[in-house]
């Protein structure tokens, strides 16, 4: 895998395909406040306690080898450990084979302590790190559902009273999971939380992880700068301490920051510094990572020869190491790219499938699509259309079946261009638009945009619009100039000067010796060779009259518009257009830098000197006069760009009587554009760096979230973590009680998401019969069995694009689970009476009232299953636990009844609103719906409603109940169930916790005998104690969940 412009920080990493890969490959493992293991009484050993406080050192240092061995041999002897020391021996041997990439090893070491009875014999810290460990392995073994169920688990644990001692430890390892499946806001949140409580306990090393792990959000989310200050603060934390392998890691994500923000040597300089810190110990694979990645960067700014000796030292310390590293095919990947780049294919394509051949041996779907990828361009490099279609093809279904978003769009682009290529203008546009569509205007995807930019300018050329060729490539220039990406800048241009070519040969001329200047620099032999025989075949022509003013004047909106990714883009897709269309000689565009000194942004038409000379006089500008001077003795037009929220910038046009557009038309409706966009750019970047304040009024929600009301910090939270996962496509659980809203809060979702113009389909498990189910799901063809007279295509394949609500999902049958789990892992779904598996997109939400752990520890629920569910957990809060929207929502159903109903001028009394605030609303925010709507029904125009409106139980007065005890309540649960107004689960929820608080009080917390009065099995009781928020003793930890 090569680091593409949309992933720099990329690197050898088990399963993941996001931007972050293997910057959060390994383990920097916390240590709690006291770092050194206590000497207890009891245990005989202390031979044993020094091996493992010498292997935790050996850890910090990166000689996972040798503390691997140690702990080995502690485990081997295991005679006179306690079992708690046998586990802290576990999870440390667990984190040194993470180090060196032995994932399935790591979790072997600590498997065992997953079942709640053998850590019930450990104490209550180490039971605690071991299940964290356990979570982990699962991650990096590519189980993320399972993963965040166990350590969310864990974080329940501690907030019930469990040792605190490791909250930060918990809340990074959830971080690390979030980070894995791409979800950067909700792992910064967790990251943040592990900030405050490592600087509680002062533990350097627990700060500097989640500095780490905030700096790689911010790398992913595009805030590059804000990026960097958290890299160095993290570096700063572990200043002279002894941590090459965290220090090693950490400049190799930076140096994907550094990219980004268009400064490549210094990110080269970073690499380098990760591989000598590498290199000190011995994770060879880690080095070759870094070898690979500066290779990537290398080939990026033009040093192709340098690129070639680090990419070959990175396959060598690749095949050195012990056990062939996942980096492997990323290597042969990065090789194969570069002998393509250069012209030598046979060689390139002996690479590329090595490059498949491993990557699928180690069933790295992510790498197969890439290496894929490669071998698609290498094949449209050859011209041989049928052959990058194929591998084109591949990729796409691969990186679908992975889930990566880039990694698609990357697919679909190859694709289109081998549609291209293959005279299929149709199918070429059709995926050109879906890509735009499914990119992001964010500086992270700017290679995507530029790539796209230059496929629709040859798209155009195809369809004999030289015109519109022109203003797509000139994009796709713009963009790779300010990305420093000089091979695919010098493509640019030489599709630019193809476009040219019939209409101004001036321009045409211009281009392609640009484009073939460079790839004689860079060695692109194939490309060279091209660009030289386009120069060549240029006719000397007059320019053509330009197109029609108003289509140019749209055509150039359009353009200045799409390029609002990021302010330099903006402001050098200006200076280019105006180059471009007036016949400028030369445009400057110059805004204030950090020190208040003028910064030329974008040029044309100027020497190195020339630029700099000119950025001077204009640090000497202090007022009007002076700027007319200035222009007077340049002979140019010099206009001001203001905007009310962004740095003023400063356009320079020379010679002046050349600052109009073909016709005589003013340039100032499309610096009008300029401004709106610099507006926005710098709006994105508040909003980004958190500085935008939203309005705290209640009715705030109906513009976050469509159809929600809300004050309450509750619900508040809850849109917050909506707003979290509008850019994912990862399955959300959504719990509640019933009537609280769930189906709401899905439809939210999708209309946030990106799948907002598709269909949004609910399904209530409930509503069908059981035997119907498979059908109505899945679909069925005509014959399937009796009374299937037609062909179905069922509601999943109905929803196909968009997203799906099952609501109810813990009374899904319990034969369709299986089936419902596969469609989740793979997209794939079996029609009744088809053969053949189907391949569906669609996202699910899914909804339940019903306490699924409790069905897993029942067995009526897969516990498979629900993982995959719960990847990303919901709470929608009663509306008893956030009283304070009460009157905001009554209001709102007055008015909205009043005009259903034709009522007018009705109010309510504070009396009235009195007697709704302080009723539990068993039903929830339906049940207080329904309220309001029976009796503004029944009202007539101009009532004042008061206590005397209200329903007879809403009037109730009623007294605080004696407490029962345990033997009694049983007798009188149905009726107080009824007094509730509880829902049948609830009733035998309470019911469930009543017995089990007297089972164990009854055998003095013994679990076992508890669990065999009870009918359970010891894991199944735990579970339950789990779930129900209670102690050993029967105690319930947080009693305002009793009743929840």
């Amino acid at each position: 895998m090569l680091m593409k412009p949309g992933s720099p920080i990329d690197s050898a990493a088990p399963s993941t395909a996001n931007k972050e890969e293997a910057a959060v490959k390994h383990s920097f493992l916390y240590a709690t406040p006291a770092r050194r293991l206590p000497r207890r009484r009891g245990e005989p050993s202390l031979t044993f306690v020094k091996t493992i406080e010498e292997a935790r050192d050996l850890l910090d240092r990166g000689q996972s080898s040798a503390a691997e061995s140690g702990l080995r041999r502690v485990i081997d002897a295991r005679s006179g450990l306690s079992a708690s020391l046998l586990a802290r021996a576990r999870v440390l041997l667990s984190e040194a084979l993470e180090m060196t990439g032995h994932y399935r090893e790591s979790l072997d070491a600590v498997a065992m302590y997953e079942a709640p009875e053998a850590r019930a014999r450990l104490d209550a810290e180490t039971a605690l790190a071991t299940r964290v460990r356990i979570g982990l392995s699962y991650n990096y073994t590519g189980d993320h559902p399972k993963a965040l169920a166990l350590l969310n688990a864990a974080l329940r644990e501690i907030s019930e009273g469990g040792p605190d001692a490791q909250l930060g430890t918990v809340y990074a390892a959830i971080s690390r999971v979030y980070r894995s499946i791409s979800e950067y806001p909700i792992a910064r949140d967790h990251s943040h939380k592990a900030l405050e409580h490592f600087r509680r306990t002062g533990d350097w090393r627990g700060m500097a992880e989640a500095y780490f792990g905030i700096a790689i959000a911010d790398v992913c989310e595009g805030d590059y700068d804000t990026s960097l200050e958290n890299f160095e603060q993290a570096l700063k934390l572990v200043g002279e301490r002894p941590a090459p392998y965290f220090l090693g890691k950490v400049y190799n994500c930076l140096a994907g920051a550094y990219w980004y923000l268009k400064r490549p040597q210094e990110g080269i300089r970073a690499l380098e510094r990760s591989i000598d810190y590498y290199e000190r110990i011995e994770h060879k694979s880690n080095a070759a990572v870094g070898y690979n990645n500066l290779g990537i960067n290398l080939t990026l700014i033009g040093k192709w020869d340098e690129a070639h000796t680090a990419l070959q030292r990175a396959l060598a310390l690749s095949l050195e190491a012990e056990v062939r590293g996942r980096e492997t095919p990323t290597i042969f990947d990065s090789l194969g790219e570069l002998q393509m780049l250069r012209g030598d294919l046979d060689e390139a394509r002996e690479y590329i499938e090595r490059a498949i051949t491993l990557a699928t041996e180690d069933s790295n779907k992510w790498h197969v699509a890439q290496a894929m990828r490669t071998q698609a361009r290498c094949h449209l490099a050859m011209d041989d259309a049928a052959g990058a279609l194929i591998h084109a093809e591949g990729a796409l279904a691969v990186a679908e079946r992975v889930g990566d978003r880039q990694a698609i769009c990357e697919s679909s682009l190859i694709l289109a261009e081998a549609y291209l290529q293959a005279k299929n203008t149709e199918e070429c546009a059709a995926l050109l638009q879906k890509v735009v569509g499914d990119a992001l205007e964010s500086p992270t995807d700017l290679a995507i945009a530029g790539d796209a930019q230059r496929v629709f300018g040859m798209l155009a050329l195809a369809r004999d619009n030289p015109t519109l060729a022109t203003h797509h490539l000139g994009r796709s220039v713009s963009i790779f100039e300010m990305l420093g990406d000089r091979y695919r800048g010098a493509r640019a241009h030489y599709w630019l000067g193809r476009a040219y070519a019939s209409t101004n040969s001036p321009r045409a001329t211009e281009h392609l010796t640009l484009a073939t200047r460079t790839f004689g620099e860079l060695g692109a032999r194939l490309d060279l060779k091209r660009a030289e025989a386009a120069l060549a075949a240029i006719e000397p022509r007059a320019v053509e009259a330009h197109t029609e003013r108003s289509t140019l004047s749209q055509l150039l909106t359009l353009r200045l518009a799409e390029a609002v990714a990021s302010r330099e883009l903006l402001l050098r897709e200006l200076a280019a257009v105006v180059h471009q269309e007036t016949s400028a000689r030369r445009v400057l565009i110059v805004e204030p830098s950090e020190d208040g000194h003028a910064k030329v942004v974008a040029a044309h038409g100027f020497s190195g000197v020339e630029r700099a000379r000119l950025a001077q006089a204009f640090d000497d500008v202090k007022s009007d006069a002076d700027r007319e001077q200035l222009s007077r003795q340049q002979d140019a037009t010099v206009i001001q760009l203001h905007a009310p929220n962004a740095p003023p910038a400063t356009l320079f046009i020379s010679p002046r009587e050349r600052s109009v557009l073909p016709g005589g038309a003013s340039l100032e409706p499309l610096l009008r554009v300029v401004e709106l966009g610099m507006d926005v750019c710098a709006l994105r970047a508040r909003v980004r760096m958190g500085r935008v304040t939203q309005d705290s009024s209640p009715l705030v929600g109906a513009s976050l979230m469509p159809g929600f009301i809300h004050s309450s910090p509750a619900m508040t939270s809850l849109v917050d973590e909506v707003h979290k996962i509008r850019s994912s496509d990862v399955t959300v659980l959504v719990t509640g009680e019933s009537g609280t809203g769930k189906e709401l809060v899905a439809r939210a979702i999708h209309a946030l998401s990106s799948r907002r113009s598709k269909i949004f389909v609910p399904f209530n498990c409930t509503a069908v019969p059981k035997e119907l189910s498979e059908g109505y799901l899945f679909g069925y063809r005509r014959g399937a069995y009796t009374g299937a007279v037609s062909d179905s295509p069922g509601v999943i394949r109905t929803a196909a694009g968009g997203t799906m609500f099952l609501d109810e999902i813990g009374d899904l049958p319990l034969d369709l689970q299986p089936k419902l789990l596969r469609f989740l892992q793979e997209g794939e779904i079996q029609p009744l009476g088809e053969s053949r598996p189907l391949k569906v997109d669609v996202r699910i939400i899914a909804a339940t009232n019903t306490d699924l752990e409790g069905m897993v520890a029942d067995g009526r629920f897969r516990e498979d299953l629900y993982y995959r569910l719960n990847v990303i957990r919901l709470r929608v809060p009663p509306l008893r636990e956030r009283r304070s929207e009460i009157p905001t929502i009554v209001n709102y159903y007055i008015d909205h009844y009043s005009t259903k109903f034709d009522r007018h001028d009705m109010q309510i009394t504070p009396q009235a609103v009195d007697l709704l605030m302080v009723n539990d609303w068993p039903g929830n925010v339906r049940q207080l719906c329904n309220e309001v709507q029976r009796i503004v029904a029944r009202a007539e125009d101009g009532t004042i409603i008061t206590p005397d409106h209200l329903s007879p139980e809403l009037k109730r007065i009623t007294t605080a109940a004696t407490s029962l005890s345990p033997a009694s309540s049983f007798g009188t649960a149905a009726a107080e169930a009824f007094d509730q107004g509880l829902s049948l689960a609830d009733a035998l929820s309470n019911l469930e916790r009543r017995m089990m608080t007297e089972a164990l009080r009854k055998h003095s917390g013994n679990i076992s005998r508890a669990a065999r009065e009870l009918g359970l099995t010891r894991r199944g009781l735990y579970l339950k104690i789990e779930r129900h928020s209670m102690d050993a003793a029967g105690g319930i930890t947080h009693a305002s969940d009793a009743g929840v």
